[in-house]
This record gives C-alpha cells, structure tokens and sequence, in this order.
C-alpha cells in the first residue's frame, strides 16, 4: 500500500501553545475530491503545490477562489472545496492569538478573500514553499515548518497578547460560546468597544463571531452524537429547534437534514493514528 492521503504530526518543543499541528496531503491524479469545511476557531495557512483547489463559499460567494495556498482567519460560514486529484501540500493549523503572535502583524490584514502566506513572511523565508516542495518526505517537511516557526518565534519583539483577549478566549471556550459580549468584558473589565477592537487586532473576528462558531461546533458535535435536534437547540443555547435550524443553514448553506456525513476535519482529534483517514508519523 502507498502512503495515505493525509497525514498529521504535531509542532515542535516551544510552538505548542501557538501551533495546533501540520497537516501534509496528497491525492494522486484523477482522485477527485468533494469536502465541506465547517466554521472554526483556528487559522489555516496552507501551501499548496501542483493543481490548484476550488474553493466554493456556499454562503459567501465573495469567499470562491481558485488557489494552491492561502490564509485562513477562522472561518465563519461554510466552505466547499473540490479537486480532481493531483493535489499536494502541507497545512499548518494555528490558534488566532498564536498566528499575531508569530507572523506579527494586525489579524484584520488577513480578512480578504484570498491571502498568500507567502506575504506573511519575512523576506529571509519567502523560500518556504520552494524548500517544503523540494523535501524529500513528510518528516523533512515538518523539520522545515518547525525551523521557519521557531524562526519567527524568535524573531526580535513580538506582540503580546492582551490580558483580556486571553481571558475572554478561555472564558469562550469554557462556556462553549454561550456568553454575551457584555458578560465578556465586564469579566475582562474593560468596555464591550474595546474588547471587540482588541478581538480583531489579535483575533480577527469579533468575540460574537467566535462564540456563534463555538456555539455551532457545540451543535454540530451534538448532531453527529446521534442527539435529536430539539435536544441539540435546548443544550446549546438557541431559542427553540427553528432557530436551530436558521443558524445551522445560515452559517452552512444547508439545513441540518440536507448535510453530508463526511466534513473536512482538520482538528487533531481527527488526526489520531488509528483513524483510517490520516497518519501521525
């Protein structure tokens, strides 16, 4: 058997808290290839080679590209992406706060359609995909993104995260994104306009934006679990199973009845060694 299509390895020592893990791919000609890419909390920056991908936003058209590489603010709608086989690359998966703190630069700037990581780097390692492309296997390729990321890790002063982004991300996470803005930053003790301007220098999405994602993860987890829907609404906070099923179609294209069984996944947890579909090496 040849290796498997997608493989995971995480970081290096040191990149942990910043970096979720590396993500290495390749679909072999005429393999065509049809996923949905559901809202996260993460940033993605991929660098693809050979043909590029189509990326389908089903509830933002603005979002369509066709692209090898690009990077990702967490996205908040669904995406659809779709190959037909000859595809190759690595995607390193990171936490908002850790990609300002790396590539150090306000994460407004990474809100647009379509962003080469390439202009995310300093001029020293703009020869990153040429020198992921040319290694000689997976394992060289995650020395490679370690050694760029310690790199810039290390690099001179770094911005530091706000005290009080840090503590509304955990209180987000903790509640599973059922709490108000206002809640947030009486928590944070600061005003609801400064935690949201902060939130998108450091995060890029508002704090709303990223609990509506937790909440829909929470809801999505729940569905998957084989939960009915009026029980899914009830524990994760929406009003009634109607507005369930708004939220579900507004932030996906489709109503919970009309989606596929196979998302794309790029959580770790997905990347486990005895999955069948990926391979920690």
């Amino acid at each position: 058997m040849g290796a498997p299509p997608l493989r995971y390895r995480p970081p290096g020592p040191g990149l942990a808290p910043h970096v979720h893990g590396y993500f290495g791919y390749h679909y072999p000609p005429h393999s065509p290839q049809r996923r949905l890419v559901f809202p996260d909390t993460a940033c993605t920056v991929v660098f693809g080679f050979d043909v590029p991908v189509q990326i389908v936003g089903l509830v933002e058209p603005v979002r369509t590209v066709s692209c090898r590489s690009r990077a990702d603010l967490p996205f908040t709608t669904a995406l659809l992406g779709h190959h037909d086989g000859g595809v190759r690359g690595v995607a390193v998966r990171l936490s908002p706060m850790g990609a300002y703190r790396l590539f150090g630069i306000p994460m407004y700037e990474w809100d647009l359609p379509h962003l080469d990581p390439v202009h995310l780097l300093p001029p020293a390692l703009r020869h990153l995909p040429e020198r992921l492309e040319a290694a000689a296997d997976w394992p060289q390729q995650c020395r490679l993104l370690d050694e760029c990321l310690a790199r810039l890790h290390g690099a001179g002063l770094r911005p530091r995260i706000a005290p009080e982004v840090a503590c509304a991300w955990r209180e987000l996470e903790l509640r599973r994104g059922r709490v108000t803005v206002g809640d947030l930053a009486a928590a944070t003790h600061c005003s609801v306009r400064q935690l949201e301007r902060r939130f998108r220098e450091q995060v890029g999405r508002s704090p709303g934006a990223i609990a509506r994602i937790l909440r829909f993860r929470a809801a999505l987890r729940l569905r998957e679990s084989g939960l009915p829907p009026c029980l899914v609404a009830q524990r994760c906070g929406f009003h009634d199973q109607a507005h369930y099923n708004h939220v579900f179609k507004a932030t996906t294209g489709l109503t919970p009845t009309q989606m596929p069984a196979v998302p794309m996944n790029w959580s770790t947890r997905a990347a486990r060694p005895n999955s069948p579909a990926w391979q920690a090496t």
